[in-house]
């Protein structure tokens, strides 16, 4: 056989435990389940592992994105339903699509509050009003003398 078509072979066996792996088997499954269905792999556990292990590796690059072009499609993707919901009429899917697209761009987040910030506010604004009235009732002692 050539070097192409193993090179083919192991793309599409890889393919297949790439397949079984997004579906949640484990290895254990996995090996039972090439055993039984591709029995004319004729692998061993070793190659198997190789196959596992290059599966895996195409997963974790399939989760590397680029955050702000995801981000992008994903709110037009959202206002896409939107218009889409609105012109159906169908208010209560457009709602749960607005709220989706608030939840995505952090609008119903917790307003934070600097609670020590707050305190001395509240203090200076309590002792403005005390020294105003101590000056009203100064002042005003002054006139009734």
């Amino acid at each position: 056989m050539s070097s192409k078509g193993t090179r083919a072979a192991v793309a599409a066996r890889v393919d297949v435990v790439y397949r079984l792996l997004l579906l949640g088997i484990d290895r254990p499954r996995i090996m039972e389940h090439i055993e039984k269905k591709y029995p004319a792999w004729g692998c061993r556990t070793r190659a198997i592992d190789g196959y596992i292990a290059k599966a895996k590796q195409l997963i974790i690059e399939a989760g590397e994105c680029d955050r702000e072009l995801e981000f992008g499609r994903a709110l037009a993707r959202l206002h896409d339903l939107y218009t889409r919901c609105v012109n159906a009429k169908n208010h209560r899917d457009a709602l749960a699509v607005q709220k989706e697209i608030n939840d995505l761009l952090g609008l119903k987040a917790p307003i934070e509050v600097n609670v020590n910030d707050a305190r001395r506010q509240l203090v200076e604004l309590m002792l403005e009003e005390v020294m105003r009235e101590a000056e009203e009732a100064t002042a005003g002692a002054a006139q009734a003398d």
